[in-house]
């Protein structure tokens, strides 16, 4: 998906977007609207997945679009835009949405649909991330925590003249989001209030990309805090934010390009033509052994869904399901020429891989598959 280039400018958007709503996270200030784009965003990304695991399976399998559609009925396919694209107004996010749409041609009523659970994902992953991004951020960085917290190694320095004060940007705008974010991140603990301010500042706009680690080193000398934090420091509290965003959507957009897969997959009329499916795991050092060790395993979509074993099996997974086209299949001898699946065979086939499942190993344990 990033390498088609509509996506990549979604994807650009998105990240930015995230980047502005921890920024203003950490400066105390109002984020509501950066998570909006970022949702709106999210949304197309997830719908786009959607479309892509889809228009996998009906070029995979060689089933026709038309076909492939269907399952929706009733059966006159979508003319022009359906209404609820306009939710995505313009720019990256409507255009790729416009463009899978008439990629893939299902009726109004399931674009739809389809639109509104995209959002209604979207809108729940804008929820988490706006409760617990920048603690779960923290949290994977001592470092960091120190610095947000005031770099708690030094002596306290009091600050007796200069009252305490809030930024300017937490005087506009004292959200109960906002406070409940930032509430326990920033407080002077050996600082004074005009570095913990300053602090706030400097780190937002490293998330924001803004400032290079150079700048930010010579500012952080100028606040006197050089003598105890590392250039490295800030810099981490972007390539951290980065990390964060990556699981985030490799984790959630592989889940929706699978659903896609076996939405397709679950209708009985392409089921003549897709009647099994294949996992299928990236072999590399970062792949789990468990997902290693069920790659080539085989069930129909229904056994997938009955034993809660869609793709991705695991935060960060890069695993997927490969439709297995009747043809193919017959060829090895999973089925008859007629599609119907020969599950002793199939059995055999899996050989231990079963066990996987059986002792809870797959899906990863404590994650939600699907």
């Amino acid at each position: 998906m990033q390498q088609d280039p509509s996506l990549a400018a979604l994807l650009k958007d998105a990240a930015q977007a995230y980047r502005e709503a921890i920024a203003a996270q950490v400066e105390g200030a109002d984020p509501s609207e950066h998570w909006e784009r970022w949702k709106a965003d999210t949304a197309a990304l997830l719908l786009a997945s959607w479309a892509a695991g889809a228009l996998t399976t009906v070029r995979q399998a060689g089933v026709k679009p038309a076909l492939a559609s269907a399952a929706a009925q009733p059966t006159a396919f979508a003319r022009g835009i359906p209404e609820t694209v306009y939710r995505f107004e313009s720019g990256p996010a409507a255009s790729v949405v416009s463009r899978f749409i008439n990629l893939l041609p299902m009726t109004r009523q399931r674009w739809e649909a389809l639109i509104d659970y995209a959002y209604q994902a979207a809108g729940e992953m804008q929820g988490d991330e706006a409760a617990n991004a920048l603690a779960k951020i923290l949290d994977r960085s001592p470092r960091l925590r120190d610095l947000v917290q005031g770099a708690a190694g030094r002596p306290p320095v009091p600050n007796v003249k200069t009252p305490r004060r809030a930024p300017e940007a937490v005087k506009r705008a004292r959200t109960p989001e906002v406070q409940a974010a930032v509430q326990g991140s920033f407080f002077a603990t050996g600082m004074t209030q005009q570095q913990v301010e300053q602090t706030q500042q400097l780190l937002a706009k490293v998330i924001r990309q803004e400032v290079t680690t150079s700048v930010a080193g010579k500012k952080l000398v100028t606040l006197g805090l050089g003598d105890f934090v590392e250039q490295a420091t800030l810099e981490t509290g972007t390539d951290l934010t980065s990390a964060r965003l990556e699981t985030i959507y490799r984790t959630n957009l592989n889940r929706a390009q699978t659903q896609g897969q076996l939405d397709i997959c679950r209708d009985e009329t392409v089921k003549a033509f897709v009647p099994l499916m294949r996992f299928s795991a990236t072999k590399d050092k970062r792949t789990r052994d468990t997902h290693k060790a069920m790659d080539g395993y085989i069930a129909t979509v229904d056994q997938i869904d009955a034993m809660g074993i869609p793709a991705p099996l695991g935060f960060n997974c890069r695993c997927a399901w490969i439709p297995i086209s009747v043809n193919k299949a017959a060829n090895e001898g999973l089925c008859d020429e007629d599609g119907n699946p020969d599950y002793e065979e199939i059995k055999r086939r899996n050989g231990s891989r079963q066990r996987l499942i059986d002792t809870g190993q797959i899906p990863d344990p404590g994650f939600i598959s699907g």
